[in-house]
């Protein structure tokens, strides 16, 4: 038989165990970064008149912390909400099949 350290790390462990966690969480991952990659583009967008040296650019900075700030910081914290729930339902999964 398996240790369970082993199983808990196989393919069929996450087959059984709540594998829809393993879903959402890798897909809020990629979320999050697709979000934080759009946010960086449109501040380096923003900031292009800027870029002959006339000037601060104020709108890309105020683009980039306000999209952080106000869309990045909470798809953050959702996604670490998702990956704490995920692994708490991983170890009842794991308890209860070595019980």
């Amino acid at each position: 038989m398996k240790s369970e350290e082993q199983y808990r790390f196989s393919p069929q462990f996450r087959k059984t165990c709540d594998p829809g966690g393993y879903v959402r969480t890798t897909g809020l991952g990629y979320t999050m970064l697709l979000v934080i990659a759009a946010i960086v583009a449109a501040a380096a967008a923003a900031s292009y008149p800027s870029w002959d040296g006339s000037g601060f650019p104020v709108a890309s900075l105020v683009i980039y912390v306000a999209g952080m700030v106000f869309v990045a910081m909470p798809l953050c914290v959702l996604y670490e909400l998702s990956l704490q729930a995920h692994t708490a339902r991983l170890q009842d999964a794991s308890a209860s099949a070595f019980d």
